[in-house]
């Protein structure tokens, strides 16, 4: 049974995963950013860097639900923080669904950019 102590905040929500990702692209762990998305293929191996398991925990996920996000074994995954400073995270089961949301950031940046213009 969960016994996550995660309140209001940047991460409400979400779950120990996305937090993993966060701390792993903190870190410089992703695999490609494009504009404010970090793009990681698994295998994730968030568990690599003992600091980011012990900062999941101290956030205030449980044990629980760090074993459970360290066990997922996506294609890959993304998160991302929006303009008020939430975080999200996306699974990708296989290489297609993956390529297609980083071809749809790609395209995100390159409208923003001729928006800029």
């Amino acid at each position: 049974m969960c016994e996550c102590q995660v309140g209001p905040g940047k991460f409400e929500g979400e779950s120990a995963l996305t937090f993993l990702a966060y701390h792993a692209m903190t870190l410089g762990c992703s695999d490609e950013t494009v504009g404010a998305v970090d793009f990681f293929k698994g295998p994730l191996n968030f568990d690599a860097d003992v600091e980011t398991v012990a900062a999941a925990r101290a956030y205030g996920y449980c044990e629980l639900c760090i074993a459970e996000a360290l066990a997922e074994r996506p294609y890959g995954m993304s998160i991302g923080e929006d303009s008020q400073g939430f975080v999200w995270g996306a699974t990708y089961d296989d290489a297609a669904t993956y390529d297609a949301a980083v071809e749809l950031a790609e395209e995100d940046e390159a409208g923003d950019d001729d928006a800029a213009s």
